[in-house]
């Protein structure tokens, strides 16, 4: 079988109908994670697989009490809400929020209450707007995340927060609602309080009224309960005939307020409609079984995926190879606008995956076979992205797995808000992401059938790779005819070695898909080996300098030394993101020079695209064996530039700071 007849046999199965009906269904839940109505999707989903004949799905149950850590990551504290509204009563009466209305308008994990008391005013929540008002005994209106105000809250004696978007946030939407939570863990949950979430416009209407020296009083109330419960994970898999131990993961999370359609009832109902394609191909003998075992994960984002590997991994049997991670995958074009994104796996893990899936796409796209009736009818915009942070792959691309792992998905101006609805999901979208995944899983499910087909995408991706590779060569050379000399060695050194990097990446890739789908043709070896020497001498001429590059004696002692982790399993996200909001504090809590701070800050912008995926990409490589030079070297294949090494290694430093790494 070839690439272009397994789409067009998955084509004729998978639905982006029937995709689209099982998100309304989901998008009815308030999934909250480790929540009895969580629970209730995931019996949902299992009802779903046992009625399609699935006799290997199983529940996972968690322990989620705030207390218990999976590879150092806290669980959530259990939280269900029956019901809450938040009524004006001075200077006017009207109903602000009601859940059974609105679920965002109650933030997630808020105390019961049953309370009258005056609303004041505290901007974005910092400790200057604190002291400038009076807010004990009070509710505060403020634009500042809930979950960052726990301890000033408590601190200053307010007795619950009315959070709202900020101008940006809300722009062109006044009456959006944010998904905003408290999120206590057993540490501060005596601390903790209730919350509010209300639109811009709503909130604006408060402040005029305080503007104007009116007292501003409402009536708080909410029937919820914090409690030691469970997470849960629904897994099942189509198992492999030959190698059922290696598996192909795909994965997504069930978790959001209702409706969160496409943030993500959409993924977690793309996800069954795979699982449902395969199965019905298997079950008509349309296709064979496959060679791996496909696994299905629905999970409660990070929080259920993070104890799932733990436990997956003490399996001797248990040998994951790739990960497709589908997060909000069912955007409408026009109601929503932006293009569908393939984050790459991380250049930690060199793989033909990301060839295989632009391989795909390129023959899905202009597909009429692939056009729902009821939905999209025009081109397919996509945009193949590099390795990005914000969801469940960037779990499995780290330790202790390590397997390339990539997300399909979208921006959406209306996530985490209660403008996520059913109606901005498009059934074509969901057709074409999911035809894209399901012919990917199926490909490297197999271990002969389509390995022509993965060998011509990578050099099809390998052909392109040389071209931006190119771009840099000239970008660099052009640098270094105004360089000062220091400089002009020192970027000349690293260029050059960056040439031997791109050429071992490369050679990694063959042998990922060797090992995968068995020697490549000889041939087709020799052409790669001579094109790749053809292209090394060629970059080689971009430099004019001697064979021998002398650079500081410093800086060369730095670059070669090899930072080291200092935690186990999955980075915690969560720290670094504290931390390069608010670099100024980390100074003053740090021995870090001005110099360093200086260094990074810079850098941040860089390292905090796609949310933060420069960042992980830094994460990932630290490995306990690569160099400083070897992490500066492969980063300059995910952007396609060198970035200073005084830059890295100030990051470094304060990576070293924290105390997560050591030198």
């Amino acid at each position: 079988m070839h690439l272009d007849k397994l789409i067009q046999i998955v084509a004729q199965e998978l639905s982006g109908k029937r995709a689209m009906k099982l998100t309304g269904k989901l998008s009815q839940y308030h999934r909250i994670q480790a929540s009895s109505e969580f629970l209730t999707s995931v019996e949902l989903l299992r009802d779903e697989l046992m009625s399609l004949g699935d006799k290997n799905s199983q529940i996972h149950e968690y322990i989620a009490d705030g207390t218990k850590r999976y590879y150092g990551w806290n669980t959530p504290i259990s939280w269900d809400i029956e019901d809450g509204s938040l009524t004006l009563l001075e200077p006017e009466t009207k109903i602000l929020c009601r859940f059974s209305e609105v679920p965002e308008s109650i933030c997630t994990h808020s105390k019961p209450t049953d309370i009258t008391t005056e609303i004041v005013h505290i901007n974005e929540g910092k400790k200057e707007d604190f002291e400038k008002v009076e807010v004990k005994g009070k509710m505060v209106l403020t634009s500042a995340s809930p979950r960052t105000l726990i301890e000033r809250l408590h601190e200053y004696g307010a007795i619950g927060v009315i959070a709202y978007p900020s101008e940006d946030r809300a722009k062109g939407y006044s009456e959006m609602i944010q998904y905003v939570g408290l999120w206590p863990n057993a540490e501060n949950v005596d601390k903790s309080t209730f919350g509010f979430s209300l639109s811009r416009k709503q909130a604006l209407e408060i402040i005029n009224y305080l503007n104007a020296n009116k007292k501003v009083i409402a009536q708080a109330r909410i029937k919820a309960e914090i409690y030691n419960g469970k997470m849960h994970v629904l897994s099942t898999k189509i198992e492999g005939s030959t190698k059922p131990e290696e598996e192909i993961i795909a994965v997504a999370h069930i978790c959001h307020p209702a409706p969160s359609a496409n943030d993500n009832a959409s993924g977690s109902a793309l996800l069954m409609e795979i699982y449902k394609t395969i199965k019905s191909l298997l079950d008509n003998n349309t296709i064979k079984q496959p060679d791996r075992t496909i696994r299905f994960l629905w999970v409660p984002e990070f929080h259920g995926t993070i104890p799932w590997i733990k436990e997956a991994v003490q399996s001797e049997s248990f040998d994951p190879k790739i990960c497709i991670n589908l997060d909000m995958v069912g955007e409408h074009p026009a109601l929503v606008g932006f293009p569908f994104t393939v984050n790459k796996a991380s250049i930690s893990t060199p793989t033909f995956l990301n060839d295989l899936i632009t391989e795909v796409i390129e023959k899905v796209k202009d597909k009429n076979s692939i056009i729902e009736q009821s939905g999209w009818q025009y081109p397919w915009n996509y945009r193949i992205k590099p390795f990005a942070g914000g969801s469940d792959h960037l779990l499995f691309n780290d330790e202790p797995m390590r397997i390339p792992s990539v997300m399909f998905g979208h921006s959406d101006i209306f996530h985490h808000t209660n403008l996520d609805t059913i109606d901005k999901v498009d059934p074509t979208t969901l057709k074409r992401v999911g035809c894209t995944a399901t012919c990917t899983l199926l490909a490297c499910s197999y271990l002969k059938d389509l390995s022509i087909d993965i060998q011509k995408s990578y050099l099809k991706g390998l052909q392109a790779r040389k071209g931006c590779f190119l771009n840099m060569c000239i970008e660099q050379s052009n640098f270094l005819r105004i360089a000062e000399n220091d400089n002009r060695n020192l970027i000349s050194y690293l260029f050059k070695q960056s040439i031997e990097a791109f050429e071992q990446y490369e050679k990694k890739i063959i042998e990922e898909i060797e090992s995968s789908f068995g020697k490549m043709d000889e041939k087709q070896i020799n052409f790669i080996d001579e094109d790749l020497l053809c292209f090394k001498v060629s970059a080689c001429k971009f430099i004019s300098c001697t064979e021998q590059i002398q650079i500081d004696e410093k800086m060369s002692l730095l670059l070669e030394k090899i930072p080291k982790r200092k935690w186990e399993g999955p980075f915690n996200l969560s720290t670094i993101y504290k931390v390069m909001g608010d670099l100024d504090t980390l100074q003053k809590t740090t021995e870090l020079t001005d110099e360093t701070i200086a260094e990074v800050k810079q850098l941040s912008q860089t390292l905090m695209e796609n949310y933060g995926g420069y960042v992980f990409e830094i994460i990932n490589l630290i490995n306990g064996t690569r160099s400083i030079k070897s992490i500066l070297l492969s980063l300059a294949l995910v952007n396609w530039r060198l970035i200073e090494p005084e830059k890295l290694i100030s990051f470094i430093k304060v990576l070293e700071s924290l105390k997560l790494i050591e030198l």
